[in-house]
């Protein structure tokens, strides 16, 4: 266990965006309504156009910003956590954000890849930056995943009867202050989780071309040769949170005054883990802030969308407790206050930024034909030069 205690780190804004397309699920399937009920999950946002987790992390930042009167150049430090990037090879979702919204060049960016434990992460990263370095003021951490790619059209998106995974980005603003109240983070990680929670076709795979393989805990997957999808033992990972997950929030409540806190903002994993735990803990569910109705599971974008969703209840601002959970291969638990009209609402957004999109060429045939040149007259043999 890793622990951080913040006393000058100020959070000023909250904002979330998801693609404008919402994804309902049959109510006359039988199927569908058996995964509404246990899953707790209406609809979902998912794309349709290819929008992006940085698609919507552009809007989250820019409505962030506006909120609290900020200027993009005036960020020190800009950290964006996601498992989706747009490009590959070290370009990150940070990089492009910089260059889009015109930062400074003295704003240091980088990505994460936390998945669903980002948001303690990004926490205690810029924390710590912001206490080494004396020019890091303003800061802005995003957080967001997009799943469209794991299906081969957007036919297969529209004829998918349930969906368990939803898109959407978050941004936090924060900024370093003589005195603020105090951040409390606890960190934790357990690499074994990988056996549990991973995408196959990695770079140690790049060669592989079979369709069933033999997985690192033993189970047997039948995949096709494009298909992209992670591997889940939802078993395993129900067993993980409500068992390991929930042993740990007991000895820490056991530290603090549950009274203390306004709400508690978990995971959104899935409505099974999310009454077990509140049936575990003794957490009156009418505290425990959700979004999975209308947004589904949204990665490591979850607490923040969770708290979007939820902006009316927190006009007033509060104290929250938060914990962040994937498979084990890391998790967090938070203490954090929200100063009032901090949060704003889910934000809904077709924004599709295209400029480093890569455009196919043309077929020979689509491809217009270049306007004739004009021909020079023939010489004759008695002007022909020497």
């Amino acid at each position: 266990m890793s622990t951080f205690l913040f006393s000058n780190l100020a959070i000023k804004a909250v904002a979330t965006a998801v693609p404008a397309q919402v994804h309902t699920f049959d109510p006359n399937s039988r199927r569908a309504a058996r995964f509404s009920k246990q899953m707790g999950i209406e609809q979902v946002h998912i794309s349709l156009t290819e929008q992006t987790s940085l698609d919507l992390g552009y809007v989250a930042l820019k409505d962030a910003l506006a909120h609290v009167g900020w200027a993009p150049d005036e960020l020190d430090l800009l950290v964006f956590n996601t498992q989706s990037p747009d490009l590959r090879g070290g370009v990150g979702n940070s990089h492009l954000l910089h260059k889009y919204l015109k930062l400074k060049e003295s704003c240091a960016v980088f990505d994460l890849t936390v998945g669903c434990a980002a948001l303690p992460y990004l926490l205690s990263v810029v924390g710590s930056l912001a206490c080494c370095a004396s020019n890091i003021t303003k800061i802005a951490i995003l957080s967001g995943d997009t799943k469209w790619m794991q299906y081969q059209s957007p036919e297969d998106i529209k004829l998918s009867p349930v969906q368990l995974s939803g898109e959407g980005t978050g941004v936090m603003l924060l900024e370093r202050v003589s005195a603020a109240p105090p951040l409390k983070i606890e960190l934790y990680a357990q690499g074994q989780g990988y056996l549990y929670l991973f995408n196959l076709p990695s770079l140690k795979n790049s060669w592989q071309r079979s369709e069933d393989y033999v997985l690192p805990d033993g189970a047997h997957w039948h995949v096709g040769p494009l298909d992209n999808r992670n591997y889940m033992n939802g078993m395993a990972i129900h067993e993980f949170v409500t068992g390991k997950i929930c042993d740990q929030l007991k000895s820490y409540f056991t530290q603090v005054d549950l009274a203390t806190f306004d709400y508690f903002a978990f995971h959104q994993a899935n409505g099974q883990i999310l009454s077990a735990l509140c049936t575990k803990l003794g957490l009156a569910p009418e505290r425990m802030l959700s979004s999975l109705k209308h947004y589904g599971n949204t990665s490591g974008a979850s607490v923040l969308v969770t708290l979007s969703a939820n902006a009316d209840k927190l006009n007033d601002g509060a104290h929250i407790f938060s914990a962040s959970y994937g498979m084990g291969l890391a998790w967090g638990f938070i203490e954090f206050t929200l100063p009032p009209h901090a949060v704003l609402p889910v934000s809904t957004t077709e924004l599709c930024l295209t400029e480093h999109q890569l455009k196919p060429v043309p077929p020979p045939s689509a491809q217009p034909t270049p306007p004739a040149q004009p021909t020079q007259p023939a010489l004759s043999a008695k002007a022909a030069p020497l």
